[in-house]
């Protein structure tokens, strides 16, 4: 695996599923330090100590309301002060409530967007200074095949919020490519995570069917396509939405 020595990263949602996933790739790889940002205090402190007993990666846990840009500054300054850079930023975090049209009000339409969509622009502002300092960064924003299909089961909302991530990837891309930041996307289908466990076994069922694969992907698949973003096989790779989806899209 190529390496990521010297380097230090943020994964939201960190505490579980994909974000989790994707915390153990970077300590495989050789990553000095790692944040692990969740709102799950548990959770972020377990995968926390199990990283730091098991690599030379020292991680920490920041309990982290991301859509909340007070909590988002602090997660990203005790970073730097316990790690004086930021290389990597995933923004990962997310919610998926089931609710139909008939049930959408303003107020839990607002929610998906704040923890979806507002909490990725919040981390990114948080961070981006840094980077421009640094003259280098990656930032990977993880949307959904919801982008592109609608939200299937989850809330009308959610699909809206992660296609706005998809096009806020690219504009951010436009404007730092000069100062050495490559900013992407990845849009996973099915990952068999405590989030798509929530829609129920029929559900699962119909999205293991929709895949030509015929199966969800285990959280690392997608973790290891996070990597290939972040490491130095994708120089020149920048604005992209890279498909994750065992060729859903393509049924």
């Amino acid at each position: 695996m190529n390496s990521l020595a010297g380097k230090v990263a943020i994964i939201t949602g960190g505490a579980s599923g994909i974000g989790k996933a994707v915390a153990e790739v970077f300590a495989e790889a050789g990553i000095a330090g790692i944040t692990i940002a969740d709102i799950d205090a548990d959770g972020a402190e377990q995968v926390a100590s199990n990283l730091n007993a098991q690599f030379s990666t020292a991680t920490i846990p920041a309990v982290t309301d991301v859509s909340d840009s007070s909590q988002v500054e602090a997660m990203v300054q005790r970073t730097v002060a316990q790690f004086q850079r930021v290389d990597i930023l995933v923004n990962n975090a997310g919610i998926a409530p089931v609710v139909k049209w008939s049930e959408v009000t303003e107020e839990n339409w607002r929610h998906v967007l704040d923890v979806n969509l507002n909490s990725a622009l919040l981390c990114m502002l948080a961070v981006l200074p840094m980077m421009k300092k640094q003259q280098s960064g990656r930032i990977v924003n993880i949307s959904s095949v919801g982008a592109f299909v609608g939200s299937v089961c989850a809330h009308p909302a959610y699909g809206a919020s992660k296609a706005a991530m998809i096009a806020m990837t690219k504009s951010a891309a436009k404007e730092f490519a000069s100062d050495g930041i490559l900013v992407n996307a990845i849009a996973p289908g099915s990952i068999d995570t405590p989030l798509t466990a929530s829609f129920g076994e029929a559900q699962k069922e119909e999205f293991i069917q929709a895949a030509p694969l015929k199966r969800q992907a285990a959280p690392r698949e997608l973790a290891d396509a996070v990597w290939y973003l972040v490491s130095d096989r994708s120089t020149y790779v920048t604005g992209a939405t890279l498909h994750v989806n065992g060729g859903s899209l393509l049924v």
